[in-house]
């Protein structure tokens, strides 16, 4: 079965939270980092997700890129590109 990666920018995050809980996801950081985990808790200025090891990571949304996680609803999200 394929896998739909969906692609969060940190100013739909808000909008995707709910989603976003029930979901384990990469947070790809503006320097390239990426930091795999669940999300804990969200607000305005950070979200702090738990990583496999149990560790806490505080990201402030100003130096988040993306989030990607894998839908495996088999829903075909819309596509960002209008050619599509």
């Amino acid at each position: 079965m394929s896998k739909r990666l969906i692609r969060v920018k940190p100013d739909e995050i808000r909008s995707k939270q709910d989603t976003l809980l029930s979901h384990p996801f990469n947070a790809v950081l503006s320097n390239g980092n990426t930091i795999f985990g669940r999300l804990i808790s969200l607000d305005e200025m950070q979200l702090v997700l738990k990583d496999t090891r149990d560790h806490h990571h505080r990201i402030a949304l100003s130096d988040l890129y993306e989030v990607v996680y894998d839908d495996n609803s088999g829903i075909v999200p819309p596509s960002r590109h209008t050619t599509l």
